[in-house]
């Protein structure tokens, strides 16, 4: 197990050159910059006083040892508890592939590899569901009937369609990328109502995966850094 996490960020748009002025002053390398768009609804944004849903997401990696300075960092530079700011997800990293990736992250910082014990289950997950384009509504309805809140919309493609035709599967190539932070025990629950309204025998054909979070800033109901 490699002594690394996956941190992302998801913030205004308009905040994204104070990001990366702040990735700067900590010594995080590699950081790699998504536009992407939150997903609530109309309402919620006039009750929020919101004019927009328009995001930024970065994802880097760092070191354990930097977790906590760069947690500390985020809630008292960056105010990134405040509503409206953003949200941090820290996800533990199991390899890396070859020491050129690795110091395109962390530079010439030592990782420390840790023999693999038993982990504590996680407190909050992130689901990520894979659909064809025009299907986010759909994700996002089922899942906020499952209990889930917001998420966030990465647009993409896919690259799959050979493999798709060998297994019947019908994969456009315009996808779209669903981001939601949820508490394990309400994961289930989420997951199979997006399977059931967007899963792969749907119109969606969306692939739907969870990841384990050790650490969340920003939702304060999931907050365990």
């Amino acid at each position: 197990m490699l002594g690394l996490k996956h941190l992302m960020v998801i913030t205004k748009r308009e905040y994204a050159e104070q990001y990366l002025d702040f990735f700067h002053r900590h010594g995080v390398n590699g950081v790699v910059g998504t536009l992407c768009n939150g997903t609530a609804n109309d309402a919620i944004l006039s009750t929020l006083s919101l004019e927009d849903t328009e995001k930024v997401m970065f994802k880097t990696m760092i070191t354990e040892d930097k977790v906590g300075d760069i947690a500390k960092g985020l809630l008292n530079e960056m105010n990134i508890g405040a509503a409206g700011n953003g949200i941090a997800l820290f996800v533990p990293i199991d390899a890396i592939g070859g020491n050129s990736s690795l110091r395109f992250f962390v530079g010439d910082n030592k990782v420390e590899r840790k023999e693999k014990t038993e982990m504590a289950e996680s407190k909050s997950v992130l689901i990520i569901s894979v659909v064809d384009k025009g299907y986010t509504d759909v994700v996002m309805e089922a899942a906020r009937g499952a209990g889930a809140g917001g998420g966030t919309v990465v647009r993409a493609k896919g690259t799959g369609s050979e493999i798709a035709k060998f297994f019947g599967v019908s994969i456009s190539e315009e996808k779209e990328m669903v981001y939601i932070v949820a508490s394990r025990k309400g994961r289930d629950n989420i997951m199979r109502a997006i399977m059931e309204k967007a899963g792969g025998k749907t119109d969606a054909h969306g692939i739907i995966f969870s990841l384990p979070v050790d650490g969340v800033i920003g939702i304060r109901q999931l907050e365990s850094i």
